[in-house]
Order: C-alpha cells, then sequence, then structure tokens
C-alpha cells in the first residue's frame, strides 16, 4: 500500500462535541475578535477556517498551505505559499498557526513572518504539540521504534519542550495566555496511535477514514466503524482531561496560546538560532 496523502478535512467543527479539534476550535472562536482580517497557516482542507466563518460571519478569512485544499475555499480566500506569506506588513488584524509549527524546517521564519504581517497590536492564536520532552511517551516509542517515528506517521519534523516552545514565540510575540492540553491520558492516545501508525494501513485509516476528518465515515461500518467509536470515546476521554488540567503543565504535550505581536519584532528580520530542525536547542555562540 502506498503511503497515505494527509487529508486534515474541511468540515465544520462542532465546537459542542467532546473531542480535541473541539476544543481547539472553542479556543480560536473565543479568542477571534468579531471584525478584521484573518489568515490561518497551514489552512488545509480549511475547516477550522469554516468554523470561524460559521461563528464570526463579519471577518475576512485567508488561508494559505502549501498544499491546495481538497475542496474548493467557499467562505475564505485561498493563497498557495513555498516560503514567505504573500501579504503587505501590517496588513492583517490576526494570524493562527495551528499544528503548524511541527511540520515545518525553518519555524523561526514562518514566525517571523506572521509578525511582519500583523499590524501593531496584531494577535497570534497558535497550537503547538510539545513532544520533545524527555520523560514523554514520545519520546519512549521514538527509543523503541526509531528516532524518525513520527516524521513518517505524521510529518513532525520538529519536536518541541515546553522551554523550546515559548522561547520561540516569545521572540516575536507577547504571551498573554497559555493553556494545556494532551495531559497523560491524551499524551498516551496520542503517541501510542501515531507509533502504531508505522503501519501503513492504520495510517490510512488516520488520514483518509478517520470520523474526525471525514465526518461521512461515522456511517461506516465492520472495522472502520469500530476504530471510529474507539477514537470519539478516546477523544472524549482526553477533551475532558485537558479541560480539567487547561492551567497546569505538568504531563502536558500540547499549548494553546494567545499572544500579541511584540514592538521589538519590528525593528529586527532575522532572529537569533535557538531551535535546531530536529526540534532540539542549537548552542549559541558567546
Amino acid at each position: 500500500m502506498a503511503n497515505p496523502t494527509p487529508r486534515w478535512g474541511a468540515a465544520v467543527v462542532d465546537l459542542d462535541e467532546p473531542s480535541l479539534p473541539a476544543l481547539k476550535a472553542r479556543f480560536l472562536v473565543d479568542h477571534t475578535p468579531t471584525r478584521g482580517r484573518v489568515l490561518e497557516i497551514g489552512s488545509g482542507g480549511g475547516k477550522m477556517l469554516r468554523t470561524l466563518a460559521r461563528h464570526r460571519p463579519e471577518l475576512e478569512l485567508h488561508g494559505c498551505d502549501v498544499r491546495l485544499p481538497a475542496d474548493p475555499p467557499d467562505v475564505y480566500h485561498f493563497h498557495p505559499i513555498e516560503r514567505d506569506l504573500p501579504f503587505p506588513d501590517g496588513s492583517l488584524d490576526l494570524v493562527l498557526v495551528v499544528d503548524v509549527l511541527e511540520h515545518v524546517d525553518d519555524p523561526r521564519h514562518l514566525l517571523a513572518e506572521a509578525a511582519r504581517v500583523l499590524s501593531p497590536g496584531g494577535r497570534l492564536l497558535a497550537f503547538v504539540p510539545i513532544e520533545g520532552e524527555a520523560l514523554s511517551f514520545y519520546e519512549l516509542f521514538r527509543r523503541l521504534l526509531g528516532r524518525d517515528t513520527y516524521v513518517v506517521t505524521k510529518e513532525h519534523v520538529q519536536a518541541f519542550t515546553h522551554e523550546q516552545a515559548r522561547s520561540l514565540l516569545g521572540e516575536r510575540f507577547e504571551i498573554r495566555e497559555v493553556r494545556y492540553a494532551y495531559h497523560v491520558l491524551g499524551q498516551f492516545m496520542d503517541a501510542a496511535f501515531f507509533a502504531a501508525a508505522r503501519m501503513t494501513w492504520l495510517r490510512d485509516f488516520w488520514w483518509n477514514r478517520n470520523a474526525f476528518y471525514n465526518p461521512e465515515a461515522k456511517r461506516l461500518g465492520g472495522g472502520t466503524g469500530a476504530m471510529n467509536k474507539l477514537l470519539v470515546l478516546a477523544n472524549a476521554v482526553a477533551t475532558a482531561e485537558s479541560r480539567l488540567l487547561a492551567r497546569t503543565r505538568l504531563g502536558s504535550a500540547g499549548i494553546l496560546v494567545d499572544a500579541v505581536v511584540a514592538e521589538r519584532a519590528r525593528a529586527s528580520t532575522e532572529a537569533p538560532s535557538g531551535i535546531r530542525a530536529d526540534g532540539t536547542a542549537a548552542a549559541r555562540a558567546n
């Protein structure tokens, strides 16, 4: 079986659904103003932008990605990108970076571009997976199955620690709020599933037949239906855990961030080196 192409879904997220995608979407909607120009970097199939369009209909929405969305954009404008953002300096009010920094070779440049296109006082809303902590299930499975496990199964080329993620964001933004997610149960669920997804058939299920990215899969029976029921149940438990421990860093493997572009970011176009492509801290020259 060929390696399946990732598809992140296009359907509007139900904010009341007990799931981790709904947890992220609720944070975005609750922290997004009613008016303004919004860009999602790494918009995928457009599900977060369509969710915003439903709950914040007066926004002007834009999305960009290195891949074309499978479904034609309707409520937002799509812009293909390779590296730099196709927007003038200071032209946007809000930038979304959700499950993206871990996918790019140069997350520092992506955040510098986000800061560049934001107007003074412009905001960044982000979700960043924390998969680089030494004491984590991710590290356990890397030791057992190979350092490239999550590169292969979900294209995560970065593995940040909490300190690295906050330091990276702090170079260009002033963090106003952080909420924690994917604690012990959620972290184990995610780390174990995607470790097992080294098996191609399981990756095919995730990208093509899971109910969160493909709502029509909820109607399928057999093994696919059973796996989706288990996935929905596990998500509900992990979501309850994340809500209960939203202010607790210990054991978490993801952060939701609300930040404002820092004034100092406008005075510099080149930030100091600090994170290597493998997600580990790089040495700084004296």
